[in-house]
């Protein structure tokens, strides 16, 4: 299958692969400002506990992440504007407050759904399914070619997470792959200072992995999402 012929998810996996020194690059911003974020709370005489640094570090790599993949899209999808990656970072960066919402909302289907045995595991998909969702929700609001859909961006964005959703077993396995690939390689964030004390290896190729999971589905999500959205009323 040559590059032409590949569908949008498949465009955006190999774009981000063969564009891993930005997302380093991302990785390194992301982590410094997170670790910078945990010093000046310590200072204040707040210190934050186990729980609170891992999702603070997981909250750095998703953006790292999120903003790789929306030059990935913007780089790959015909439809993509030229200013399209930067107006996304713009965006999700100042809809923090949306974001918050979004771990709710996801916590709370969770619920609803069965949790998992391992609260650790269902907080973080909740967390990164979050992320991926205010990604989406982004897209669908600044897009040019979305602008006429009659689908409003947070029902684009439920669309989507739904769909992705429906993949859970195969966001299991491309993350079990994951560990398994990078418990003795370096994987993506591996070298960025991410919180000002760290996790153990194997719990940071365990997020890492999990991230990367989220990615690679909403990838899909986005070329399934895309393509199945409702036309506009002539």
């Amino acid at each position: 299958m040559t590059e032409s012929d590949a569908g949008l998810a498949d465009q955006l996996v190999r774009w981000m692969a063969e564009n891993r020194p930005g997302l380093d690059a991302l990785m390194s911003q992301e982590g410094s400002r997170a670790v910078h974020e945990e010093f000046m709370l310590a200072e204040g005489g707040t210190l934050p506990d186990r729980a609170t640094r891992i999702e603070r570090a997981r909250g750095a790599s998703a953006r790292a992440w999120m903003r790789h993949l929306g030059r990935g899209l913007t780089a790959v999808w015909p439809d993509a504007e030229p200013e399209l990656a930067d107006k996304l970072e713009r965006w999700t960066g100042a809809h923090r407050e949306r974001l918050e919402a979004l771990v709710l909302e996801e916590r709370a289907i969770a619920e609803r759904r069965g949790a998992s045995g391992d609260p650790l595991a269902d907080d973080r998909d909740a967390e990164l399914a979050a992320h991926c969702r205010l990604f989406a929700e982004g897209l669908a609001t600044l897009s040019e070619s979305l602008a006429a859909s009659p689908e409003s961006p947070p029902d684009f964005s439920r669309r989507l997470a739904t769909w992705a959703r429906s993949q859970e077993g195969h966001r299991r396995e491309i993350e079990a792959e994951a560990v398994a690939a990078w418990g003795a390689a370096p994987h993506p964030g591996a070298e960025q200072p991410m919180t000002a004390a760290p996790e153990t290896d194997e719990a940071r190729v365990r997020e890492a992995a999990s991230v990367w999971a989220h990615v690679q589905v909403l990838a899909e999500a986005l070329e399934h999402t895309l393509a199945t959205r409702p036309e506009a009323s002539a």
